[in-house]
């Protein structure tokens, strides 16, 4: 009887404990914890919980490093751009500075030549201060504009 009684405490027992309690790095857990959480598949449940834990972290991680590669990408796709930009505005730099320097060599004819020298000067202040693309192309515009007036007023020169 006494085989009887010892056989269904830890019956109870192993029933009485959940996987909580069954923590594979505790201190001192007692026989009957031990047998219970056995038993009961405790350990396991524990363990594939754990595991399912340690899953969700890789996939984490991997949606983690593909975010940062896609970060890289647009960020080395807006250097380039912005490299790209400002050789732009370095050509119309360039161009701008040869024209004007062409105007200023040689001898000043009229009142619509030194008013051209003028409006380039200014052109040249604003190409230094443009930062965005819209004002690289108004800019740009702007000295494409100047340049046709220039060729303009030398042809009407020479035709003289």
């Amino acid at each position: 009887m006494k085989k009887y009684v010892l056989f269904a405490s830890l019956l109870l027992a192993g029933c009485a404990t959940s996987p909580q309690d069954c923590d594979l790095h505790a201190q001192d857990p007692s026989f009957i914890t031990k047998l219970s959480c056995t038993t009961s598949g405790g350990y396991r449940q524990k363990v594939d919980a754990q595991e399912q834990q340690v899953l969700q972290s890789q996939r984490e991680n991997n949606l983690a490093k593909q975010d940062l590669a896609n970060t890289e990408n647009r960020e080395q796709a807006s250097h380039q751009q912005l490299e790209n930009e400002q050789a732009k505005l370095a050509a119309a730099r360039s161009d701008l500075a040869q024209t004007l320097k062409r105007l200023q060599s040689g001898k000043v004819q009229n009142k619509q030549r030194q008013q051209e020298i003028k409006k380039l000067q200014e052109l040249q202040k604003q190409s230094q201060q443009a930062s965005s693309d819209s004002e690289i192309a108004a800019v740009e515009k702007k000295i494409a504009d100047a340049k046709n007036r220039i060729q303009a007023l030398e042809q009407a020169n020479t035709l003289r």
